[in-house]
């Protein structure tokens, strides 16, 4: 005999069938209450699954687009399912005096081997070109840089983590037409001080300074 597999039909969401409405000015979306129909426009003092109380319900939108899971208010799915709230936090007053856990005890070291865990090696910061072009560039200082979405920020030679630093710099007056304003940027890793600095050529980075690391390479990953 050969047996075959049967598929269940899969079940229909708990909302279906239902209104399902967006919360004014935010994405989240909720489901109204039993036998609600869908207006033209904003509603107002609409019971929701999650705010049976029309008088306290938020305003909401119609709502014709994607319906998903995730989308939908968690109360508002926990109360189709007949599940309870989640504890809230229990507040503390202030001045209250609790019992702090007991920390567990240090391990018992007697009889084994330690070994010493060397120092980071730590390499000394390069310093930014001072001038270019015989002209002077007022630095910034290195701030954190920031992370860019799809990007990888770790450094590309020692392998640290990152995020690194950079600095802007600027260099002449913007009013002037015999010494006109260009501006700077560098980059560096904090761990093994590879440091790089551009000059901004309208959208168009230029490298006029590179400093190569001391420390071996992916010395980091």
């Amino acid at each position: 005999m050969t047996a075959h597999a049967v598929e269940a039909p899969a079940a229909p969401p708990e909302w279906d069938g239902r209104l399902v409405v967006r919360a004014a000015g935010r994405p989240l979306l909720h489901v109204a209450g039993e036998g609600i129909t869908a207006p033209a426009g904003p509603m107002f003092t609409v019971p929701l699954e999650c705010q049976p109380d029309a008088e306290q319900a938020p305003g909401v939108l119609p709502w014709d687009g994607p319906v998903t899971e995730s989308s939908i208010c968690p109360s508002c799915l926990r109360s189709l399912r007949g599940e309870p709230e989640p504890k809230k936090p229990r507040l503390v007053p202030a001045g209250a005096v609790e019992e702090l856990p007991v920390p567990a005890p240090d391990p018992d070291l007697r009889g084994r081997h330690l070994q010493a865990v060397p120092d980071p090696v730590m390499y000394t910061e390069v310093a930014l070109p001072a001038e270019h072009g015989d002209r002077p560039i007022t630095w910034s200082r290195w701030t954190t840089a920031p992370v860019i979405t799809h990007h990888d920020p770790s450094c590309e030679w020692c392998g640290g983590l990152g995020p690194g630093e950079m600095a802007g710099g600027r260099q002449g007056n913007p009013m002037s037409r015999t010494d006109p304003l260009r501006r700077y940027i560098a980059y560096r890793c904090t761990a093994c001080q590879e440091t790089t600095a551009y000059e901004q050529v309208g959208g168009d980075l230029k490298t006029i300074a590179h400093h190569k690391s001391r420390a071996p390479k992916d010395c980091n990953r």
